[in-house]
């Protein structure tokens, strides 16, 4: 049995040598398709992991603790939906072992949309509070100060007045016409339903590269939100930093399973990146259909295999139908013909993700400048997209090649061997 195969396989090798221009096209062909699919991957993986790693420090943390209502609602969050006494849930977390150990920081947010105005102009914007020196591992505004300096946490005195300090987008500071230096009041709404007027200072413009907080952000002292809101020390949003960031799903269910054992902590909730990153999400999602598009692409380099194996078949009429009178089995013609396919795919997956990978070596290093085409976009990623080289990723795309290369091969075997022996034996 095994001679047979070796025979099987050596006769096949020996076909594909035969006509080398239909080799070598049917081997540019698949390696082509591949090379498109490993080029494509390390986009598109480059930029799931741009989205999920902004989402992750500026918005969802690798777990987030908030009120249940504040969840639910979590594309329009309420300032009214507050996690009161911020050290005692996390002192009550943390006293676990299981949870300690794993996490790296924890830090408190307050988020709140505001309506800004100055000088005749206004626009909607959002204000992200924490604390100043923890956001620098999140945040990392201070890295992105371009005018004046990042927050200092303390109040400005100017005459008569104080005021407490922001730092703010360079686009939405150029559309409020604001500077540094710049005083302004803001009419806001605490959780007590009082409206007040604070004033406030412009310590510093940052630019981040990220439209959606160039355009709409503007960040304060926690404290300072803490004080103009009326929280009565409550926040917004706990969110924990873990050392390792897949485990954020499995922590999060553990951190549930503890609020629930306490009745004052039963409207809270943990949730995980993966459930509350609504860009993530999306992202995932669009993973899917990437998924048919690689299979797509694939199906349509391998194609030509199809082709030319059917090409070969009916000029080697005679020679099946001798194969068969010396008593080759249809499944060993089939075997025969779809090994061929396969051999020619197998080659053409190797050389087209060896070429894909060296196309996509810089652009892993020094990527693509997309600021053009996202001045108007607000996602989560910088405006510099780097490829992702994933070794799994492609793997799975030479696998993917192989396999598509055989299925398409296995049509026009069937039909050879189901050739009859006298009918093949009287082609010419």
């Amino acid at each position: 049995m095994y001679k047979e195969w070796e025979k099987i396989i050596q006769m096949a090798v020996r076909n594909i040598k035969r006509n080398k221009r239909r080799t070598v096209l049917s081997i540019i062909s698949v390696g082509l398709s591949i090379m498109l699919v490993v080029v494509l991957q390390g986009l598109v993986d480059g930029l799931v992991e741009n989205i999920i790693k902004n989402s992750i420090k500026n918005e969802t943390g690798h777990i987030r603790i908030t009120t249940k209502k504040y969840f639910e609602e979590i594309n329009s969050p309420s300032s009214q939906q507050i996690v009161y006494n911020p050290e005692s849930v996390l002192g009550y977390i943390l006293s676990d072992v299981n949870v300690s150990m794993k996490i790296e920081f924890v830090t408190e947010r307050i988020k709140f949309p505001v309506l800004l105005q100055y000088s005749g102009n206004n626009k909607t914007a959002v204000c992200i509070a924490g604390d100043s020196e923890k956001e620098k591992k999140l945040l990392m505004l201070d890295k992105s100060i371009i005018e004046g300096e990042y927050l200092r946490n303390k109040l400005v005195v100017k005459g008569n007045k104080k005021y407490r300090e922001i730092i703010i987008g360079k686009k939405l500071a150029k559309m409020l016409n604001l500077k540094v230096g710049d005083t302004f009041p803001l009419m806001l709404s605490g959780i007590d339903f009082g409206v007040r007027i604070p004033s406030f200072y412009v310590r510093g413009i940052f630019e981040t590269g990220l439209n959606m907080f160039d355009e709409n952000v503007f960040m304060m002292n926690i404290e300072d939100a803490k004080y103009v809101l009326r929280t009565n020390g409550g926040v917004h949003e706990i969110l924990i930093m873990i050392k390792k960031y897949k485990e954020a799903e499995k922590v999060a269910k553990y951190i549930n399973s503890l609020l629930l054992k306490k009745d004052e902590y039963k409207n809270l909730v943990a949730s995980d990146w993966k459930t509350t990153g609504g860009f993530v999400k999306m992202m995932y999602q669009a993973l899917k259909i990437y998924n048919f598009l690689y299979i797509a692409i694939t199906f349509l380099g391998s194609f030509i295999i199809t082709n030319i194996i059917l090409m070969t078949i009916l000029e080697r009429k005679r020679e099946i139908g001798i194969l068969k009178s010396m008593g080759f089995k249809k499944v060993q013609i089939l075997m025969l013909f779809t090994f061929e396919g396969m051999v020619l795919g197998t080659v053409g997956s190797i050389c087209g993700a060896l070429l894909g990978i060296l196309i996509s070596i810089p652009l892993s290093i020094y990527g693509i400048d997309f600021s053009s085409s996202m001045s108007n976009m607000n996602f989560p990623m910088d405006n510099i997209v780097r490829w992702s080289i994933n070794l799994a990723s492609i793997l799975s795309s030479v696998l993917l090649g192989i396999l598509v290369s055989s299925i398409v091969s296995v049509l026009p075997s069937r039909y050879a061997s189901k050739m009859k022996t006298v009918d093949a034996l009287k082609s010419v």
